[in-house]
């Protein structure tokens, strides 16, 4: 039997895993760990009777490896995926010997979530002839000094598997998703998540379709320009291929000693976990036209939406309240008459979005 959401992620956050990174021994306990799981929840290997992928030849000698596995579809649809992904790699040791980074927030928490609601999948699989099979990845080296490089665990799975990416019609990717925004705020504040990139294809009516499907969370559509770039996702988006970017943002325990376990809000984990599974159902049997790549797609008037929804909400004592809202609602008219805003004021978003970090974390 497969553990809960909250064991999953207090054992990868511990000092048995020791922080996960690339090529030691608490990255092979990861490893062993999270294969484990999937295989108490019927997750079938990918790679024939095998789950790993190596990394060989990493900078300084290191050796990773990427964990792959699939729930099979039906029909003719089930040489098609539909993949979910999280990074299992962290930081390691801290460097004065001060203890370990647990990466609970990052990434530990979408590992759970994934694995809950890839269980979930795999439990209540759709009502239809035909639909997808899942692809469960959890990739490694993606933290530096492998961030933004060729050696990244992603890089190499799409290098050497350009067949498979072909099949893939659409990714999501999970990074950062396992805290409430904030501590005290008001609940569409701490239960919001965002979603981006699905304005780069056309499986943004899906995710409105699904935004009250799970009581008590709150999805918040953002254009992908919106938030800072980071994460696996990138490895898809230069190569034009569907993905969709989930994501609480930043909180102050990010990239530090403190990202530990009990500081994540495991309620709301439940709920995501939920959510994901009820998005698997739904992209598993969605008609191939939802996954045409769009590289010009963006989201202006969602991601307003989602930022207004957020700002209405926060303290009427929150520095510049009432200047940011004034800027909404002229941006929402200027969407309305032109689509989307001109380049200059699509700037304006990251800043926004630093903002919600800073005031909510």
């Amino acid at each position: 039997m497969a553990d809960s959401t909250l064991q999953i992620i207090h054992y990868l956050a511990s000092r048995y895993c020791a922080g996960r990174r690339t090529g030691t021994e608490g990255s092979i306990n990861a490893r062993k760990y999270i294969i484990r799981q999937m295989q108490d929840l019927g997750i079938l290997p990918f790679y024939g009777e095998e789950y790993i992928q190596p990394l060989l030849n990493l900078p300084g000698g290191i050796e990773g490896a990427n964990i792959l596995g699939y729930i099979p579809g039906r029909g003719h649809l089930k040489n098609r995926y539909i993949m979910i992904e999280a990074h299992y790699d962290h930081l390691g040791l801290q460097e004065e010997d001060l203890g370990y980074f647990p990466g609970a927030d990052d990434n530990a928490a979408a590992i759970g979530i994934i694995l809950k609601a890839a269980g979930l999948f795999h439990a209540t699989p759709p009502e239809a002839k035909n639909w997808r099979s899942i692809l469960v990845a959890f990739f490694d080296a993606e933290e530096p000094p492998f961030f933004n490089s060729p050696y990244m665990g992603i890089e190499h799975f799409c290098h050497e598997n350009s067949d498979v990416l072909q099949t893939i019609d659409l990714a999501i990717f999970l990074d950062l998703i396992g805290h409430g925004l904030g501590s005290g705020t008001h609940e569409k504040i701490m239960d919001s998540f965002f979603l981006t990139g699905a304005e780069k294809c056309y499986v943004y009516s899906i995710l409105t379709d699904l935004e009250t499907a799970i009581e008590g969370i709150y999805p918040r559509q953002m254009g992908i320009h919106a938030v800072p770039p980071s994460g696996n996702y990138l490895a898809f988006k230069k190569r034009e291929r569907p993905f969709i970017f989930a994501t609480c943002g930043r909180n102050h325990f990010y990239h530090t000693l403190f990202d530990s376990a009990e500081k994540l809000d495991y309620p709301k984990i439940n709920r995501l976990a939920l959510y994901f599974s009820h998005l698997l159902c739904a992209l598993s049997t969605a008609t191939p036209s939802y996954f045409v790549y769009n590289p010009k797609g963006a989201a202006d008037a969602e991601s307003l939406k989602s930022l207004k929804a957020l700002f209405q909400v926060m303290d009427p004592n929150t520095p510049n309240l009432t200047n940011i809202l004034k800027f909404i609602e002229k941006a929402e008219k200027i969407c309305e008459i032109q689509g989307n805003l001109p380049p200059n004021e699509q700037s304006k978003f990251l800043h926004l979005v630093s903002l919600i970090e800073h005031y909510v974390s």
